[in-house]
C-alpha cells in the first residue's frame, strides 16, 4: 500500500508538524515519521476490527431478546445467519488477526450506540433482507455480505469520527486504509486458514515497501536539511508575491519539489513537478495547482542551468538550449 504518491503526503504532514511546532531535530522528526506509518497498521486493525465486532455485537443483541421476559416469536426463535457468517468468524479466529488485536488493543466496547444505529440502518437495506431470507448459504456469498458491510462501517461518520480522535493524522488516512483492507478481504478464499498470515498496510517484509520508505526517509531529512536554503530561490521565482503570503503547504510543497530535483537522480523533473501538483489537490487550495506549476517550471530550468540538478536513467527530462536559460 505504501506508494511513494502515499509516503510523500505522509512527508508533507510531518514537514508541516515541524514548521508548526519549530521543532527539527532530525533523529526526532525521522522517529515520529516512522510511528506515523507504523501506525497505519492500527487503522486497519481498528476498521477490521470493528467489522468482527459489529457481529458480536448482532449476537449480544439477539441473546438480550430471548432474555426479554416476553420475548416475541423472532427473539425466541432469531436468524442467526449474520452472527454465523462464515467469512467473518474466518477472521475472527485467525491466529494472525487474533495477535494483532491482542498487541494494538481495539477497543469498541464503549460505542454500543454507534454499533445500534449501524445495525438498525443495514437492517433496513434489501441487501440485508435478501441474504438473511436466503434458504441457503454459502461461503461466496457469506463472504460478499461481510465485505459491503464493511464499506457501510467505514463510511459510517459517527465510527470515523471514533478512529480520528485516536491521531490526527488519520483522518487523511482514514479512507486510503479502508481501501486497503477492502482489498485484503476481496482477496480472502475459503482456504485461508486460521495460522495464515494477515497481510498489513506496511508489510515490513516486502523489499519494496522498504525501499519506497527509504525514499520517504531520505526525502524528509532532505527536506529538513536544506530548509532555510531554499527560500531564497523560492522567493527569486515568486514573480511579484511575497514570499510571507504563500499558504504553508504551499511552500512545504515546493521545498519538498526542490528537493527531489537535486538530491534524486532517478526520478524525472516531469514526475516531480506532477507529484506535488497532485499533493496541491488534496492539502492545498484550488489555486495552488497552478501556483507549484508555474514556480517549479521556472525552479527547475534555473538550477538546470547552474548544473543543481543531474538526473541520471531513461525517460528522463531533456531540456533545450532555450530552456537552460534562467530568468
Amino acid at each position: 500500500m505504501l506508494s511513494r504518491h502515499f509516503l510523500r503526503s505522509k512527508v508533507l504532514q510531518t514537514l508541516y508538524s515541524c514548521n508548526v511546532s519549530d521543532k527539527n531535530d532530525i533523529s526526532v522528526v525521522e522517529k515520529n515519521f516512522m510511528h506515523n506509518v507504523g501506525s497505519l497498521n492500527r487503522l486497519g486493525i481498528n476498521q477490521l476490527y470493528a467489522l468482527v465486532h459489529l457481529r458480536n455485537f448482532v449476537a449480544n443483541f439477539i441473546e438480550e431478546g430471548k432474555q426479554k421476559f416476553i420475548p416475541s416469536e423472532e427473539e425466541k426463535n432469531p436468524n442467526m445467519r449474520f452472527v454465523d457468517n462464515a467469512f467473518i468468524r474466518q477472521i475472527a479466529e485467525n491466529s494472525a488477526f487474533r495477535a494483532l488485536c491482542a498487541e494494538m488493543k481495539p477497543d469498541l466496547s464503549g460505542e454500543d450506540s454507534i454499533f445500534r444505529k449501524l445495525y438498525a440502518s443495514i437492517r433496513e437495506t434489501e441487501r440485508y433482507k435478501e441474504y438473511m431470507r436466503a434458504s441457503e448459504t454459502d461461503y461466496e456469498k457469506d463472504r460478499n455480505f461481510a465485505i459491503d458491510v464493511f464499506k457501510v462501517i467505514v463510511n459510517d461518520e459517527n465510527l470515523m469520527d471514533h478512529f480520528n480522535d485516536e491521531s490526527i493524522f488519520w483522518e487523511s488516512d482514514y479512507m486510503q486504509t479502508a481501501q486497503h483492507m477492502l482489498s485484503i478481504l476481496k482477496k480472502i478464499e475459503a482456504t485461508w486458514s486460521v495460522t495464515d498470515p494477515l497481510p498489513l498496510v506496511f508489510d515490513k517484509t516486502s523489499q519494496k515497501e522498504s525501499d519506497d520508505l527509504n525514499f520517504a526517509k531520505e526525502l524528509l531529512n532532505h527536506s529538513l536539511l536544506s530548509w532555510d536554503e531554499h527560500v531564497e530561490i523560492i522567493t527569486k521565482n515568486l514573480n511579484h508575491w511575497e514570499y510571507d503570503r504563500v499558504p504553508v503547504i504551499d511552500i512545504i510543497l515546493i521545498k519538498m519539489a526542490i528537493t527531489e530535483f537535486i538530491n534524486f537522480p532517478s526520478i524525472p523533473e516531469p514526475v516531480t513537478i506532477d507529484e506535488y501538483i497532485e499533493l496541491s489537490k488534496e492539502f492545498s487550495t484550488d489555486r495552488s495547482k497552478l501556483f507549484i506549476n508555474g514556480i517549479l517550471d521556472r525552479i527547475q530550468i534555473e538550477l538546470r542551468a547552474k548544473g543543481k540538478i543531474q538526473k541520471s536513467g531513461r525517460g528522463l527530462y531533456q531540456p533545450t538550449d532555450e530552456q537552460e536559460q534562467p530568468f
